[in-house]
């Protein structure tokens, strides 16, 4: 992240269905120190000023041409905006994806080109672009929708291919790797 983006406080529009949940993700998301607004309303969502968002934080229920008519209204407005889909409904999750859409670097490189789960050898594989000081914690949405966090690591990587084992086995359900790899946040799906 540059001394700019550092400086420059992220403004956050949560859009869900789940007050509940918006409300968790706000005092998250402020605590790290990010502008929020939340709303669940999608009409009302399409008349914010968009120039006062940075990124537009969408739940997984908001899908179909609602969600594709406020997200054009908000684009049209700010060709900026980063759009992030939930992808689950675990909080830390979505916080960790909008850290990805104000960490990564547009255009640059990032320091974990990949990740993945081998799961014939029950490890984690991540393909590091340079030496970082890294963090793996691995989210799961079980079958009956509950949710779960193993952390996978904690220390400093090199450069290249590194094999990260998991030293329990992992269960069924949805499955995200969230890397912390210095200043950068990235989320992966995993199957």
């Amino acid at each position: 992240m540059t001394a700019e983006a550092e400086q420059q406080v992220a403004r956050v529009l949560l859009l869900g269905k789940r007050a509940r949940v918006l409300d968790e993700l706000g005092r998250t998301l402020t605590h790290l120190g990010m502008d929020v607004i939340q709303e669940t309303d999608l009409d009302r969502a399409s008349s914010i000023d968009a120039t006062t968002v940075d990124v537009l934080a969408l739940g997984r229920a908001v899908r179909g041409a609602k969600r594709e008519t406020v997200v054009t209204a908000l684009k049209d407005q700010n060709p900026a905006l980063k759009v992030v889909d939930g992808l689950a409904p675990i909080p830390p999750l979505i916080v960790a994806q909008i850290q990805e859409a104000i960490s990564i670097p547009s255009g640059g490189q990032k320091i974990v080109a990949s990740a993945m789960y081998e799961q014939v050898n029950n490890r984690v594989v991540l393909m590091m672009t340079r030496p970082a000081e890294v963090g793996v914690m691995m989210h799961r949405l079980d079958p009956l929708y509950r949710m779960h966090q193993t952390p996978i690591f904690a220390g400093r990587l090199g450069s290249g291919r590194q094999n990260l084992p998991i030293g329990r086995k992992v269960g069924r359900g949805e499955r995200y790797l969230v890397v912390r790899a210095d200043q950068e946040t990235s989320v992966h799906q995993i199957h």
